[in-house]
């Protein structure tokens, strides 16, 4: 995993993201081959979710030359993301 505390613009941007996507105000696209889940592109970062009820579950943020290994062992691994 990274760290976004030397990269403040990112996490602010992050911060936006999520602040939309509460407001309902974005939409991700759908994550192939996991229908349920929603990836938004944040610069070099992907945010990846999926609503649960009223919820938004952030399943990940990580940079996009890992994001979606990581995303598929962490489902494998976890039995809230199902």
């Amino acid at each position: 995993m990274c760290s976004l505390k030397n990269d403040i613009k990112t996490a602010k941007k992050i911060k936006e993201v999520i602040e939309l996507l509460r407001k309902d105000s974005i939409s991700g696209v759908s994550l192939q081959g996991y229908s349920q889940f929603k990836k938004v592109r944040i610069g070099k970062f992907r945010l990846i979710y999926t609503f649960q009820k009223e919820l938004i579950l952030i399943a990940i943020i990580e940079k996009r030359e890992t994001v979606y290994q990581t995303f598929e062992h962490l489902f494998k691994n976890s039995s809230i993301l199902k």
